[in-house]
């Protein structure tokens, strides 16, 4: 217990103060918050990626480093990502309703593109059945046809959006 004390006190100074105020205030602190320690934690991936692709690359191992680059990328995409939440443009003065319009559009507008890609996915899995037929590859019909179920399940997840949310 008091380790745990002790870290508390270590940490104290870079947590932030717990919001107060109104809803929409409380909110917006903690779209803030959430946003800073998921970029950090996009850098330290990006970090982590670099760090693996300089090991590889003293390893000449080409398939770690496709996979360091492929993190590092990553960590970099996150961090981006949220750096830039200014683009929803939410004014503090929002009220019930346009929130709830505004969060159907949104809704909306992940369920067609998880539609989109599910699809592509049934299609991918089509042409991999496909050329595995052709070549009579058992092995690869079934990773065809198990990409296939897998699109057809995204696509199937993104339709019944609205019964979850």
């Amino acid at each position: 217990m008091e380790c745990l004390s002790d870290c508390l006190h270590l940490l104290a100074p870079i947590l932030p103060m717990p919001p107060n105020g109104a809803p929409n205030v409380v909110m917006a602190d903690l779209i803030h918050l959430l946003s800073t320690w998921i970029a950090r934690i996009g850098g330290l991936v990006a970090f982590a990626g670099a760090v693996k692709l300089a090991i590889s690359f003293n390893m000449d191992d080409a398939r770690d480093s496709v996979l360091a680059v492929l993190t590092m990328v990553s960590g970099f995409m996150i961090r981006v990502a949220v750096n830039s939440l200014d683009i929803f443009s939410i004014p503090a003065t929002y009220s019930d309703a346009a929130a709830q319009q505004e969060f159907q559009q949104i809704l909306h507008f992940i369920g067609t593109w998880i539609g989109r890609v599910g699809g592509f996915g049934m299609f991918v899995g089509a042409i991999i059945f496909g050329f595995a037929a052709k070549d009579s590859d058992a092995a690869a019909k079934l990773k065809g046809i198990k990409a296939m179920g897998a699109g057809a399940m995204v696509v199937a997840v993104s339709g019944i959006l609205y019964t979850f949310v």
